[in-house]
């Protein structure tokens, strides 16, 4: 693609997205060519929000604004494992989304970096009075990177629908619906948060077989709907959920994973117990005010 054409889709992307939630008019937003002293201007604050962008950020003069590094995964899937820990060194405050990669931050950089999980708003999610749930659907999220362990969960899935033949499965994701679905799969290509929370709130269980993820927020965002949780125990997943309040398989275990999908659905009201603990342990786990105080400490403002 010619550079000049390169610069203007740029620009476009930049003034159209994101659209998948709702930003702030306020927010003035650059398109730039590179990070450096010439293309970001003076500041009070900066943030990496990526592997690829901490090295450049850190090397800004101080006039950039007090530097900030946020880490949402151990991000090795374009980077050596020893270039992703060398940028928890560079000397930024270290933001981090979950309790297990606080540790392994703080072990790396030999400082406690601040924890700001990532929330979810309950104004958005939550069980929709007008909507019926159905104790023979399972909602889930499909995605084509392999560490969300897509494959497993539709073995899983496929063996669950063999033993319990009435099975629906709602899924979502931003790809366009794959050929191997068969019709027993709704799918939702680019669910609108009204879309997403419809379908949590009509399936009885949301299932997750992913493989590492420093998050998953989809998982806490089902909770809130009111679905009982049944996911692989990848290392995300203790941010919000626990084995009191949801099944949880080993990774890359599809048939442990259907068996808890099955328990499930062949005892509803056992699910709408799981469902209930885990909506109340997700929420104090992920709530709007914890993270909103915790970026208030980070950032300065606020009066915190």
């Amino acid at each position: 693609m010619p550079e000049f054409v390169r610069r203007v889709l740029c620009h476009v992307f930049t003034a159209v997205y994101p659209k998948w939630f709702p930003l702030d008019r306020s927010i003035k937003k650059r398109c730039i060519f590179g990070i450096s002293d010439s293309t970001i201007p003076n500041g009070t604050d900066i943030v990496a929000t990526a592997v690829e962008t901490a090295k450049p950020v850190a090397q800004l003069s101080p006039e950039k604004g007090s530097k900030h590094y946020l880490i949402q995964d151990f991000e090795l899937w374009n980077t050596s494992e020893v270039e992703v820990r060398s940028t928890y060194r560079m000397g930024m405050s270290n933001i981090v989304v979950s309790d297990w990669l606080a540790e392994l931050v703080r072990n790396e950089a030999s400082a406690d970096p601040s924890l700001i999980k990532d929330w979810v708003d309950e104004g958005t999610f939550y069980p929709e009075r007008d909507v019926t749930r159905h104790k023979n659907e399972v909602a889930v999220l499909y995605h084509v990177d392999k560490h969300k362990g897509f494959c497993d969960l539709f073995e899983a899935l496929k063996t669950v629908k063999a033993k319990y033949p009435e099975l629906v499965v709602n899924a979502f994701g931003t790809p366009p619906r794959p050929n191997l679905f068969p019709d027993w799969i709704r799918y939702t290509q680019a669910a609108t948060p009204e879309q997403l929370r419809e379908i949590y709130s009509r399936s009885l269980v949301f299932a997750c077989a992913t493989i590492n993820e420093g998050f998953g927020l989809t998982l806490p965002e089902s909770m809130f709907c009111g679905c009982a949780l049944v996911s692989t125990k990848f290392q995300g997943v203790w941010e919000y959920a626990s084995e009191d309040c949801a099944l949880l398989s080993n990774v890359g275990d599809s048939e442990e994973l259907a068996g808890n999908i099955l328990r499930l659905l062949n005892d509803p009201d056992f699910a709408g117990e799981l469902a209930n603990k885990g909506r109340q342990h997700a929420m104090s786990e992920c709530s709007r005010e914890k993270a909103e105080e915790a970026i208030k400490k980070e950032f300065g403002v606020g009066g915190a």
